[in-house]
């Protein structure tokens, strides 16, 4: 739970101590830290539930032919 914010602030300090300490250094650490946070959140897979849905999209298939001679399932050779 309290990971990526951990992660944010040793960017942040990671940033600062390279760069130096000043608000613009701040700012742009936390701006790019956004970014690649929301970026990495929508490049989820499908499966994972984001905040509000309540629901789970399952692929179904529905196969229409003849009956038990329909060749679509069973290759005879």
């Amino acid at each position: 739970m309290f990971l990526p914010l951990f992660l944010v602030g040793a960017a942040i300090v990671g940033a600062c101590m390279v760069f130096g300490y000043s608000q613009f250094i701040v700012g742009f650490a936390l701006m790019t830290v956004g970014v690649l946070g929301l970026l990495m959140f929508l490049s989820t897979a499908g499966m994972v539930k984001r905040p509000g849905e309540k629901g789970t999209v399952i692929e179904e298939r529905h196969y229409m032919g003849t009956g038990e001679h329909d060749d679509r399932r069973h290759h005879h050779l």
